[in-house]
């Protein structure tokens, strides 16, 4: 009897160790997989959305050029880009008195629109100053560095289709006939 017992348990143990070695080798396996996984994913992940992203303006554009050339626009605009800087802080500061008109409670209607409007004017004056800049910077350029911008611009412009020109009819309607 005690042989019986004895066989049983050899049985039961070679059992529990075989599928001991088996649970560690599928556990190496899978951590392998997840491994390679997780590094191809790191190393093939690109640069940050912040990193190297050159805006498709002509401030970009500039910014593209030599450093003796950067350097050359960049004093030449020394006096727009200085105007610029408290149009922007007025700007944030409107998209702030928006923001908390929006998430008043009660919301007051009258409050909002002129935040909105306080906000539009901010922004349009900040747009002026902007173009101000672009102006500067154009009269800047020789005429190969204008006509290279077209194509410069067209290259890093973003794959995706710009809200606003979407066509006027709304979801659900038929378009007219061309």
């Amino acid at each position: 009897m005690t042989e019986a017992i004895s066989t049983e348990a050899r049985i039961v143990r070679r059992a529990r160790r075989w599928l001991l070695v088996a649970l560690f080798g599928s556990l190496a396996v899978n951590l392998l997989i997840v491994g390679s996984v997780a590094g191809a994913v790191w190393r093939h992940r690109g640069p940050p959305a912040w990193a190297g992203v050159v805006i498709p303006n002509l401030l970009g554009y500039a910014s593209t050029f030599a450093p003796d050339r950067r350097r050359q626009i960049w004093e030449v605009t020394r006096e727009e880009r200085s105007r610029m800087r408290p149009f922007r802080r007025e700007v944030r500061a409107a998209r702030e008195e928006t923001t908390k008109a929006l998430s008043a409670e009660p919301f007051d209607r009258q409050q909002f629109l002129a935040a909105q409007s306080k906000q539009s004017e901010a922004e349009n004056r900040a747009r002026a100053a902007v173009q101000d800049l672009y102006v500067k910077i154009a009269e800047s350029l020789t005429p190969e560095e204008r006509r290279a911008f077209v194509n410069w611009r067209d290259h890093r412009r973003a794959p995706i289709r710009n809200l606003l020109d979407e066509p006027d009819h709304q979801a659900g309607e038929q378009s007219a006939p061309r």
